[in-house]
């Protein structure tokens, strides 16, 4: 399957793909992933929908500039900029942990265009650096503790390799038999990219719950669903802050799951999607 380039207003682009006929979904995939992330329930919904899978900036074979800064406004804008000049009309919107996050602050720039979205595992709370990852295991609190340090952070973040990404990743499954070691070695990609360090400090810098997504919740105007994997690395008052600042009655969960449910738990994201 052919993949395109979308080109960004910081002079770098974002990879995307198109598959599949009916209703356009977008799927926004989570922090250190890339667009191949949804490529299993890309295939389950393509009989239904439209389906385009894109890196979000910086991600995946996508290129960074060093000069950006990866905040919220700046994804948003990005994926407006992106579904504007493709013109795509009634769309749902699919998005896991930040990708979660940007479906909403996406409905509410695009509210005659967003029709639906569904947000998986959003990632709204951290208060220091990586907290929710740190929440994962101990390999993934004691890498990401020094990562987030003043000079010393960018050291430890030229460490990374196989062995750590593998390790801090399967603090994000239920079972982590479910980490395909082919798509592990996908992600080890992007470690040889220039700016990956900055990239990946920057965007977890930026991604808490300071950056004003509880304020962008509080304008969602469109349909939503709110799902939890069992074992997310959110508490129970995150998202019940959540599911409150939405409006909602209620959040779904997902049983034997815990952040990474576009892998961990396909079938059963498809199913909430096509329901």
């Amino acid at each position: 399957m052919k993949i395109e380039k979308f080109n960004l207003d910081d002079g770098t682009y974002i990879r995307f793909k198109k598959i599949g006929k009916g209703k356009p979904i977008l799927l926004l995939h989570t922090f250190r992933n890339r667009l191949e992330y949804s490529d299993k329930l890309g295939e389950l919904l393509r009989n239904k929908f439209t389906v385009y899978s894109i890196d979000l900036p910086g991600f995946g074979d996508s290129p960074i500039n060093t000069a950006t800064n990866y905040s919220l406004d700046f994804f948003t804008k990005s994926i407006v900029s992106f579904v504007q000049k493709l013109k795509i009309k009634n769309l749902t919107v699919a998005g896991e942990s930040i990708g979660a996050n940007l479906g909403a602050s996406l409905s509410v720039e695009l509210p005659k265009i967003v029709k639906k979205i569904y947000m998986f595992n959003p990632y709204d709370y951290d208060s220091y650096f990586g907290e929710g990852i740190q929440r994962g295991n101990f390999f993934a609190k004691f890498i990401l503790f020094h990562v987030g340090l003043p000079v010393i952070g960018n050291l430890f973040s030229s460490l990374e390799n196989k062995f750590i990404l593998k390790n801090i990743m399967n603090g994000g499954f239920f079972d982590n038999t479910k980490l395909p070691d082919s798509y592990l070695n996908l992600l080890c990609n992007s470690l040889k990219k220039k700016g990956y360090i900055y990239h990946f400090r920057n965007v977890l810098s930026q991604f808490n719950k300071d950056n004003g997504i509880k304020k962008v919740y509080e304008k969602v105007n469109v349909p939503v669903k709110l799902i939890y994997g069992k074992d997310d690395w959110a508490k129970e008052s995150d998202r019940l802050l959540t599911k409150n600042l939405l409006k909602l009655s209620k959040y779904e969960i997902i049983n034997d799951s815990s952040h990474f449910s576009f892998l961990e738990n396909t079938d059963k994201v498809e199913e909430i999607i096509k329901s």
